[in-house]
């Protein structure tokens, strides 16, 4: 029994006798000593793949966002003349919110990174005067002597690091005509997507073997499914959440509020960590206002997210990317620390690509084992057996 438990072991791995699996075990390990030894040679197409990485996210950010008015649209012309259609209405619509909207914006955003410091100063007096009177005084001054070297040394790190990067990119030059590459080529390549998507699907499928192509396009649209959910819901959710805030700031009188509302659309972005971040600089606007103001501030705050959370989300998320929020806070830090940027922006839709890719081999994995190994202790439960029910 032992030794056909064997047999059907190599045969699970792919083989029929064990110099099989001894050879699979050799040739993994010279492959990566050899991928090792050459790894130079890769650097010029991750060099390649890292200068058309953000104009391909930014045209599949476009494209997705585009793409359900394209569809409407094109139910009464050409797809073509959808396409640029939607292309024209979407110019306008920047030029008018740019000469109407983002100058009064940028103008209230200078006046609050100029006073920012002031006001922070004016809270640390405040919040200095209201420990004089405490008990323990001592105590406090050094937890915040603390929490102010700690401040500083976090800020100098930072711009240390941002010095870095901007040498790395080589000019600043360099990264200005980056993102206007990026800013041309983004629109470019999705106007393409989005006229040429049934063709462009046509020839990519062609290259997958035939063998290989159902199981390809059930890939390709899980895969649509969950960036176009996580997309759409997290553009529209964000944009929400900022109007619901910024309804809020104004009726509660907060200085800045247009600047504070539209920082907290752009950087929830960034699941949870975003809003949070945005939470501290409304803080001290409103401290600084008031003690009242501040109050009203925090109760304002967390009911807006409360709000937010239980009916805003749920309607335009769905249930598809179904990522607890451990989950995605433990992504946004690993991605943040891999991808930089990109990652904290993108970690979200990356993870959720990887999980189809790795639930794809598991379920692979499931079939082969019920097939050699199901009549010891009973068989998987796969996606055929849950479909069949």
């Amino acid at each position: 029994m032992e030794q056909k438990r064997h047999h059907r072991l190599i045969q699970f791995l792919g083989g029929k006798t064990s110099y099989y699996v001894l050879g699979l075990i050799i040739l993994s390990a010279i492959a990566i000593f050899l991928v090792n030894k050459v790894s130079f040679i890769f650097v010029p197409f991750i060099t390649i793949l890292v200068s058309f990485l953000p104009p391909m996210i930014f045209a599949v950010i476009i494209y997705y966002i585009f793409k359900p008015f394209v569809t409407w649209v094109e139910k009464k012309i050409s797809r073509t003349w959808a396409v640029t259609l939607i292309y024209v209405l979407a110019v306008l619509l920047i030029g008018v919110l740019g000469f109407f909207g983002i100058r009064s914006l940028v103008q209230e955003g200078q006046e609050f990174v100029e006073q920012f410091p002031s006001m922070l100063d004016s809270v640390q007096e405040n919040f200095r005067a209201i420990v004089g009177q405490l008990p323990f005084q001592d105590q406090l001054d050094e937890l915040a002597s603390s929490a102010n070297d700690l401040i500083q040394s976090t800020l100098s790190a930072l711009g240390d690091n941002w010095q870095k990067g901007l040498s790395g990119l080589g000019s600043v030059f360099s990264a200005v005509s980056a993102t206007a590459m990026t800013l041309f080529i983004g629109p470019v390549l999705a106007f393409f997507l989005l006229k040429d998507t049934e063709k462009f699907s046509e020839s990519v499928l062609k290259i997958v073997p035939p063998n290989f192509r159902e199981d390809f396009k059930m890939l390709v649209k899980k895969s649509d499914e969950q960036l176009s959910a996580y997309l759409k819901g997290q553009l529209v959710s964000s944009a929400v959440l900022g109007l619901m805030y910024w309804g809020t700031f104004l009726l509660i009188g907060l200085n800045y509020a247009t600047v504070m509302a539209f920082l907290v659309g752009l950087l929830s972005l960034v699941p949870y960590i975003g809003s949070f971040i945005t939470f501290f600089p409304g803080l001290i606007i409103a401290f600084q206002q008031s003690f009242l103001e501040a109050v009203i501030f925090v109760v304002a705050w967390f009911v807006i997210q409360a709000l937010h959370g239980n009916f805003v989300m749920p309607q335009v998320m769905g249930d598809k990317l179904q990522l607890h929020f451990l989950t995605i806070l433990l992504v946004v830090l690993v991605m943040g620390d891999l991808l930089g940027f990109v990652g904290v922006l993108f970690g979200i839709p990356i993870y959720s690509l990887l999980k189809i890719g790795v639930q794809y081999i598991f379920e692979r994995f499931k079939r082969r084992y019920n097939r050699f190994f199901s009549e010891d202790k009973g068989s998987y439960e796969t996606q055929e057996d849950k479909q069949s029910e």
